[in-house]
């Protein structure tokens, strides 16, 4: 015997579980207005940010792997200095092309941001702590604090036989007392013996010629510099005109 179909036979069917149509189910139904629509309203947003992830991470990577392959073959670090945009492109180029780098891949570094009243030191510190700084510019007074603290290297030790040419204008200070544990809250700094680390380079027409706050500059060798011998030549290049002239007047 046939049962008959009820109002509650047709609230079962409507409250039976539905299984929810796929995303491929959905597009096949679609027509291509509402195709268009449902791509702006579901998917735009996310393409766009997945996009600009790809983008900002590809960006990073070229520049990681830029930079892994630039080598710097000359870092100077100017204390209280700060030298008009024209004349550190020129002295970066020119130095560039002293030291026979071609300025893409190997590179001349000079940082004249760094003020002892900002802060500098203790930036100063870290690029000297990880080996950046090859040389280091700063006035007298500079010159023997940071020299009290270890971070310079003997000027007779990195000249060597070249030593004699600089001896008159050599600058000694005080160093550290102790080879190791060198901070800035040291008491033992400047106890150390006193040394030639600086080099009193005020007669260079070069670096006066570009200086604005520097009154008596001096020329340090970082301890662990990475460019020792470059160093020397940056040495060498700004006293060129000078050096060239004392040979003249010994001829004469």
């Amino acid at each position: 015997m046939k049962m008959k179909k009820t109002a509650l036979d047709d609230d079962a069917y409507l409250y039976q579980k539905r299984e929810p149509k796929t995303e491929k189910q959905k597009w096949a139904e679609m027509d291509s207005g509402q195709r268009r629509q449902y791509f702006l309203d579901y998917y735009l947003i996310k393409v766009i940010v997945l996009a600009a992830f790809v983008f900002v991470t590809g960006l990073f990577l070229w520049n990681f792997i830029q930079k892994s392959n630039e080598e710097t073959v000359l870092s100077v670090a100017l204390i209280d200095e700060s030298l008009n945009k024209e004349d550190l492109e020129a002295l970066t180029q020119e130095l560039a092309e002293y030291l026979g780098a071609d300025g893409e891949k190997q590179k001349v570094m000079i940082d004249d941001s760094i003020y002892t009243q900002d802060g500098g030191l203790q930036k100063l510190e870290v690029y000297l702590y990880n080996k950046q700084v090859d040389v280091v510019i700063a006035n007298e007074d500079t010159y023997r604090k940071l020299a009290g603290y270890g971070y310079f290297q003997d000027m007779d030790e990195v000249l060597g036989e070249a030593s004699a040419e600089y001896r008159d204008i050599y600058v000694e200070a005080a160093g550290y007392k102790e080879s190791e544990g060198v901070s800035f809250e040291d008491h033992e700094s400047g106890q150390g013996e006193k040394l030639p680390y600086g080099i009193d380079i005020s007669a260079s027409s070069k670096f006066h010629n570009i200086k604005q706050y520097i009154s008596t500059p001096v020329l340090s060798v970082a301890l662990g510099a990475p460019n020792r011998d470059n160093a020397v030549k940056f040495l060498n290049y700004l006293m060129e005109e000078e050096k060239n002239e004392l040979v003249s007047q010994k001829n004469d």
